[in-house]
């Protein structure tokens, strides 16, 4: 069997959890599906004259498709006029997997779409990228999909809530975290980014986009409501392409704060992945408390860097957190306040959830997605013969 898996996210120079997740995909499933031939194909304008060499010496039956194409001209032309068609571009495919959704113009019958979350209905006022045109496609490709694939089961549930589509079809594949790649960094590289984001003290940590489902404007207020003036917030990130005015609430919660408050937020932007671990390793907590995840990266990572997590009672986020975190209403910025004070003042607390947190990322490998997601795979084609 041929598999084409839709690798444009994972070539994202500002991957988002989905890049991530694509990234993952192309690189472990592979090995979990040995007799069979996968392709990975993306759009790499800036490659033209050469072979493709995104994921060389990946798998011996892993082959790579790069596409001349601008990504900000391929999109909306392929949307509207419905070429050119993906079979075009990296081969025929006995399944094609669209790892963002939507699949680029294809005529293929073996179609299996990945949902990451269901925001875009929940909180529509999140996404405004899903137009009209958008969500009747999407719609469509419930529809003729062979397959769709959650990562979790709110995700799931949220799934059948809004859409009509068939049970049978949807299957949860929990992501995984490559735990060794979020580790804890020796203290010198701890101290060496501290002092090239003049970082004073001991400090919260937040990592994500920003963007309105993020929750930013409600961490910022409960930290300026403790009492702990020796601690500094650290946002982790930078705008994403569908929010681009949000950094200006942002701006406007900071500018809110106390003026003490006020000094210890640091904003650092969007960092490489080096920078990430260490600022990561370096937290007194993370704080996540997102309104809405169809699964929530940041957490796993926390509980990879031996960092005491907070996170959110919706969505997702309980699913994937377990025991090991405390859970907060994102919506309660008085209640996100006691969470960061309970942490910050309870040595006991933040250790029991280090050893927990720990435990919990053991069980959320890429190998163990990969192999379900193949499971999945091999069900998909069966329906299409």
């Amino acid at each position: 069997m041929r598999v084409v898996l839709d690798a444009r996210p994972a070539v994202d120079p500002r991957r988002t959890g989905v890049g991530m997740y694509a990234d993952a995909l192309v690189r472990h499933l592979p090995a979990a599906m040995p007799d069979d031939r996968l392709a990975a194909w993306y759009l790499d304008v800036r490659g033209i004259g050469r072979r493709p060499g995104r994921f060389v010496g990946t798998a011996a039956n892993l082959s790579e498709h790069a596409t001349r194409i601008p990504s900000r001209l391929f999109g909306p032309v392929s949307s509207r006029i419905g070429l050119p068609r993906v079979e075009w571009l990296a081969g025929a495919s006995e399944l094609f997997v669209a790892t963002n959704y939507l699949p680029p113009p294809t005529r293929s019958r073996g179609v299996v779409l990945v949902v990451h979350d269901l925001a875009f209905e929940t909180m529509p006022e999140t996404a405004p990228h899903h137009d009209a045109r958008w969500r009747r496609s999407f719609a469509r490709w419930l529809r003729r999909a062979s397959a769709v694939i959650v990562p979790s089961a709110a995700t799931r549930d949220e799934l059948f809530a809004h859409h009509g589509v068939e049970s049978s079809k949807v299957t949860v594949v929990l992501h995984g975290t490559d735990a060794d790649a979020f580790s804890p960094v020796p203290p010198q590289e701890v101290e060496a980014v501290r002092a090239r984001f003049a970082i004073p003290g001991p400090y919260i940590v937040f990592l994500g986009g920003l963007e309105p489902r993020k929750n930013l404007e409600r961490l910022i207020h409960a930290f300026g409501l403790i009492e702990q003036t020796d601690v500094s917030l650290v946002i982790v990130g930078g705008a994403v392409r569908w929010a681009p005015d949000y950094a200006e609430q942002v701006d406007a919660a900071v500018a809110g704060l106390s003026p003490g408050a006020r000094e210890r937020v640091v904003r650092v932007g969007y960092v490489d992945d080096v920078d990430r671990r260490a600022l990561l390793s370096g937290a007194e907590i993370l704080a996540y408390p997102s309104r809405a995840e169809g699964f929530g990266f940041p957490v796993l990572e926390g509980f990879a860097a031996n960092v005491p997590v907070l996170t959110s009672t919706t969505s997702s986020l309980p699913e994937v957190a377990g025991d090991a975190a405390v859970l907060v209403d994102p919506e309660d910025p008085d209640a996100i306040a006691g969470g960061l004070r309970e942490l910050l003042e309870d040595a006991d607390l933040r250790n029991v959830l280090r050893a927990a947190g720990t435990a919990r990322v053991a069980s959320f490998t890429w190998q163990r997605c990969a192999r379900e997601t193949a499971a999945v795979l091999r069900r998909a084609a069966q329906l299409g013969r």
